[in-house]
């Protein structure tokens, strides 16, 4: 009977600790299933600082994946709800599978860019932003003072545009330089204080004064061609100024137009809208 007893109790044992095993197993499943909702909660709170956005997106949560799903107003909307599910606690990949509307024509994209970017509250005279639309896809190409982090600004303002489905930001800020600073001041004094040039401090026309190292391009627009070359000859006469390119355009504006065709036979030529 002891021998019995004995081996009773040792095999009582054993299915004790594989019962205690079994729990051990299970709990970890309840757990991830509990954190796949915890997380996908956690996502959702952070989107819900854009309630316009985050009501247009379906999140979904695999282990530490969180899937994004939805149909999306702008290139802003979409890089916004990623960068803020990736800054999530506990996220360790993000999927996106978020879409943009139809994307409007270019030369429509076009206009609307260049008013994003002139609306922009530090665009100066100083700075010469524009561009061109391609398949929806705007690439911004120019030059602004280093006061500020303005081309990042101005690309987070073109991404709102609705319809853009893409932004390539090749927009270069200047030298802080003390010199191109007081070229650039001395320049449009004199530009704008003229009594042909006061008129174009606008955008369009408007003239734009870009300083680099002591060299002056000007961009923009103007009315004629006399104006055109009043203001390359009070450029040249401004102290500090090495060399000015003259690359002001009259009466210029968005428009459309035609690269020159490729070279294999068969393949139609690019048209893209310009950003002015």
């Amino acid at each position: 009977m002891r021998a019995m007893t004995r081996n009773h109790t040792n095999g009582h044992g054993q299915w004790l600790a594989t019962g205690m095993l079994m729990l051990c197993v299970a709990v970890p499943s309840g757990a991830a299933a509990a954190s796949d909702g915890d997380l996908r909660q956690q996502v959702l709170e952070r989107l819900s600082d854009e309630e316009a956005v985050a009501a247009k997106i379906d999140v979904a949560v695999n282990n530490d994946e969180v899937t994004l799903t939805g149909l999306l107003a702008s290139v802003w909307e979409k890089e916004w709800a990623i960068e803020r599910t990736e800054r999530t606690d506990g996220v360790a990949s993000v999927v996106s599978q978020l879409t943009l509307v139809v994307p409007r024509p270019d030369t429509d994209l076009a206009r609307a860019v260049a008013e994003a970017i002139v609306r922009y509250p530090y665009y100066t005279v100083f700075d010469h932003v524009s561009g061109f639309v391609e398949n929806g896809v705007v690439t911004l190409q120019g030059d602004v003072t280093p006061d500020r982090r303005k081309s990042k600004d101005i690309r987070a303002r073109v991404s709102k545009v609705i319809g853009v489905q893409g932004v390539v930001n090749e927009v270069e800020t200047l030298s802080p330089a003390i010199n191109d600073a007081r070229i650039r001041f001395a320049l449009a004094r004199r530009l704008f204080n003229h009594p042909s040039l006061g008129r174009y401090t606008g955008y369009d026309p408007g003239i734009h004064i870009i300083v680099r190292g002591g060299y002056v391009t000007l961009k923009g627009t103007v009315y004629d061609q006399a104006d055109r070359l009043i203001a390359d000859s009070e450029s040249r006469r401004t102290f500090g100024v090495i060399r000015v390119h003259n690359e002001l355009k009259v009466r210029g504006a968005v428009e459309e137009v035609t690269a020159p065709p490729a070279a294999e036979p068969g393949v139609e030529p690019r048209v893209v809208a310009v950003i002015e």
